[in-house]
């Protein structure tokens, strides 16, 4: 006969809440319902991660059977392994080599030139070729020269041929001007030859001289092809006459 309290509880087990110290060794529906439910969240989380395991073993089978080879940059281009090039502008012939770039000069054979014609650089090649040359007033010129007497003369093909230019106007006195080699217009004391463009190689670089633009070889380098546009050090030149 004690009056209580009623409770309604809206959850599983909720005697457990009423009676929080009752002894059960059996379980109730509900814990039976909540262990299957685990169960089946399991059994659900391995089939998604067998499946991502046969797909990672599919994937590294693929990637043992592929070959991954290193490539090589230079010149702000790319080379595939073993691919060959040529560098004109400092005489050497290049390859890719597992991720490093190998590089060894052009060995250029003797020119041989006939009387008739004259060893002269080519724009975009590395080795001297032989070009006609020109005999006018006791001097000698090569293919492309210029001469400047009562005209102005060029030498092609062997002849020196008339050439009609008009020369721009200087800033200078006429003191101050002189007459570069192998032009027919003058420029004003000073003027900067290597803004034309001479092309020198890595090792060496364009000095300005009195009347003309020359390559000159950089400190520890020294010339292989006769003259400063290609340069190699004295450690290189032992290494590459080894191989």
């Amino acid at each position: 006969g004690v009056i209580q309290d009623v409770k309604l509880i809206f959850a599983p087990n909720g005697y457990i809440t009423q009676c929080p110290n009752l002894n059960r060794t059996c379980p109730t529906c509900s814990d039976f319902l909540s262990l299957v439910q685990g169960i089946m969240d399991l059994q659900e989380l391995l089939a998604k991660m067998t499946l991502k395991l046969n797909y990672a073993e599919t994937r590294l089978t693929q990637l043992e059977g592929c070959h991954c080879e290193r490539t090589c940059s230079a010149n702000g281009l790319v080379y595939r392994n073993k691919e060959l090039w040529v560098e004109p502008e400092n005489c050497r012939n290049c390859a890719c080599k597992n991720g490093v770039v190998e590089c060894r000069r052009i060995f250029c054979p003797p020119a041989n030139c006939s009387e008739d014609s004259l060893p002269v650089h080519v724009d975009g090649t590395c080795c001297k070729k032989c070009r006609p040359r020109c005999t006018y007033m006791g001097q000698t010129f090569s293919e492309g020269q210029r001469f400047l007497s009562r005209s102005c003369r060029e030498c092609k093909n062997g002849l020196m041929v008339k050439v009609t230019e008009t020369c721009p106007e200087l800033n200078c006195t006429v003191s101050e001007q002189i007459l570069p080699d192998g032009r027919c217009c003058n420029v004003c004391r000073g003027y900067d030859f290597c803004a034309e463009g001479l092309i020198c190689g890595e090792n060496s670089e364009c000095k300005n001289r009195n009347t003309k633009a020359e390559c000159e070889c950089k400190s520890g380098f020294a010339s292989i092809h006769g003259d400063s546009t290609y340069c190699e050090g004295r450690t290189a030149e032992t290494e590459l006459g080894l191989m």
